[in-house]
């Protein structure tokens, strides 16, 4: 981990349901380690560089970016956790579909929230992955909650 980074701060929060519309990534963790393979660096360039949130239709929060991680695949084993990684906006409705970006709705729950940054992408996304490791969720959680 670069002595340099910040960890971001944690938070749990309680949201309820919401849709998230942009580029949907399939993410190989082992891959990750090399930018040529990896996908999560080029999807960031991808989705600022063509500013892909100007595609979105019925933004809520015009510009507030979400990345959101699921559908983990192989936890126990870290060099072939495979998941899914949507990067987008949260939407007030789906029509009218970009080709090449999807919708995901989530239902109601607890997350984490990391609030990175400020600092350049991809800088602040590897800074955070790398913090990760450190971070005891259910030491996290009971302190969030008591």
């Amino acid at each position: 981990m670069d002595p340099q980074a910040q960890i971001p701060n944690r938070t749990v929060v309680e949201l309820q349901t919401f849709t998230l519309v942009g580029l949907m990534r399939n993410i190989i963790q082992k891959e990750e380690q090399d930018p040529k393979t990896g996908q999560i660096g080029k999807a960031y360039e991808e989705y600022f560089d063509k500013q892909v949130h100007e595609l979105i239709p019925h933004r809520i929060h015009p510009k507030r970016t979400y990345c959101m991680y699921y559908d983990y695949q192989n936890p126990e084993n870290q060099e072939e956790i495979r998941y899914k990684m949507v990067l987008g906006e949260v939407v007030s409705e789906v029509t009218d579909l970009p080709e090449g970006l999807v919708a995901v709705t989530v239902p109601a729950h607890h997350f984490c929230r990391l609030d990175c940054g400020p600092g350049p992408i991809p800088k602040v996304v590897i800074d955070a992955w790398q913090s990760l490791p450190k971070f005891n969720p259910l030491r996290f959680w009971w302190s969030q909650i008591t």
